[in-house]
């Protein structure tokens, strides 16, 4: 099993962009050697972004920049830019379960319930981590720590 990478390198792209991108002129050639995967890849994500208007693309010249406030980007909104299926593709059922197998008929049903629970803790956390978070942390140079505890009825529902 593998997750997409797509969102960790859209945010890396993002990061890059809002240290450098009024320092030179950042293309997706550049974005390529600083995340290590091809620029057709980079072109496509820096594509969903500019969807979004988050980044704004020079047409001809090349170069990407960042079109909004890191302080108002949130990690969310980088996720469902880039993956607009949702989280359905960060966790997802096995597609074929046995019909014949009492587990296998009710797994789904099962199932269902604490995924959903699950996605909806994943979602609220990444709404409450901005941008400008990541780039305070990458100043800091120090480990994440971020604001977001959950209230004490998230944790008993």
């Amino acid at each position: 099993m593998r997750l997409n990478t797509k969102y960790s390198i859209a945010l890396h792209c993002l990061v890059f962009l809002a240290e450098y991108g009024d320092q030179m002129k950042v293309t997706s050639e550049v974005l390529a050697r600083s995340t290590g995967c091809n620029p057709v890849i980079i072109r496509n994500i820096l594509g969903a972004l500019q969807r979004e208007n988050f980044v704004t693309i020079a047409r001809g010249v090349g170069g990407a920049h960042l079109n909004t406030d890191p302080k108002k980007l949130t990690v969310w909104q980088v996720y469902q830019a880039v993956e607009p299926e949702g989280l359905e593709h960060f966790m997802n059922l096995h597609p074929h379960p046995s019909g014949k197998c009492p587990v296998g008929r009710r797994i789904a049903e099962v199932l269902s319930h604490p995924y959903q629970q699950i996605e909806e803790a994943i979602q609220q956390t990444m709404e409450n981590i901005t941008l400008q978070q990541l780039l305070d942390c990458y100043h800091d140079n120090d480990d994440i720590h971020f604001d977001y505890e959950p209230d004490k009825d998230e944790l008993e529902s």
